[in-house]
């Protein structure tokens, strides 16, 4: 049959198929894929064997709570024992009993937590908390092997010195992270700045220079302050208002002006 159709109304026609295509691909998300891909070939149609209503899989925004909560506690409860340990409050033969807590809690809980703390977009966060598990995970299995091996692995000396180097590389990576909180919020400061000095004089008892006490003080220190701040995301957000007070560092005057110099605002 001959088409009786001429030029300008074939033209019209190409024109209405080709919006129609384009229409199509915007509305199955193709727009942007090269003409050939197989993505594009096989979407939709009938040269895929699907029909035109099908539609990609769109992107789910997942909802999650507040994970930071949990590490907070778990890193807390890790320390707190082995930091009552380090102050003599508790007999230094409980040593091989941090092993339960730094397993499944200030590790595996930890790092479960900064994992979901990444999926929040929240760097510091995920950072910290991921670290921090790992950090427990790999005292958990230095003492395991210590107390399996003994002196066949290590030496007294070099299991000293191996955890007292290992301590100095949270230090150095903790030193960062403590300048971080600086854009964050005054119990997070409070958190990092007890750590690092609890990290600080641990590492000076690991290599010989001063007693395990000061350190075990400052680590108890710090555990009561990431509880404090554990407790209070999960009381604030039970009750959906703010019922303990957590304000920024930057809104107090004495880190105001520091904050803007770094944002280069005036």
């Amino acid at each position: 049959m001959v088409s009786t159709m001429t030029e300008e109304e074939q033209a019209a026609q190409a024109t209405r198929h080709t919006r129609n295509n384009d229409s199509v691909d915007e509305e199955l998300g193709l727009k942007d894929l090269p003409p050939n891909s197989f993505v594009r070939r096989y979407s939709y149609g009938n040269m895929g064997g699907m029909s035109k209503e099908y539609h990609p899989p769109t992107k789910q925004v997942v909802s999650l709570g507040h994970p930071e909560a949990l590490g907070l506690a778990g890193f807390a409860a890790t320390d707190f024992m082995l930091s009552c340990i380090n102050a003599k409050l508790l007999p230094s033969g409980l040593t091989n009993s941090i092993i339960a807590l730094g397993f499944m809690y200030g590790g595996s809980a930890q790092l479960i937590a900064g994992i979901m703390t990444f999926i929040k977009q929240n760097t510091f966060g995920g950072v910290a908390f991921s670290s921090y598990g790992a950090f427990w995970l790999a005292f958990g299995v230095l003492i395991t092997l210590e107390a399996e091996y003994g002196t066949n692995l290590l030496s007294t000396t070099d299991f000293d010195m191996a955890l007292g180097f290992i301590l100095v590389c949270y230090t150095i990576f903790n030193t960062y992270m403590f300048v971080a909180t600086m854009a964050h919020n005054i119990q997070l400061y409070i958190i990092f700045l007890t750590l690092e000095m609890q990290l600080v004089l641990v590492d000076m008892h690991f290599f010989g220079a001063i007693s395990s006490v000061p350190g075990g003080i400052l680590g108890m220190l710090c555990s009561i302050s990431a509880w404090v701040l554990s407790a209070t995301i999960v009381i604030n957000d039970s009750f959906g208002t703010t019922v303990i007070p957590n304000p920024e560092l930057k809104d107090l005057p004495i880190f105001r002006d520091w904050v803007k110099m770094i944002k280069g605002e005036k």
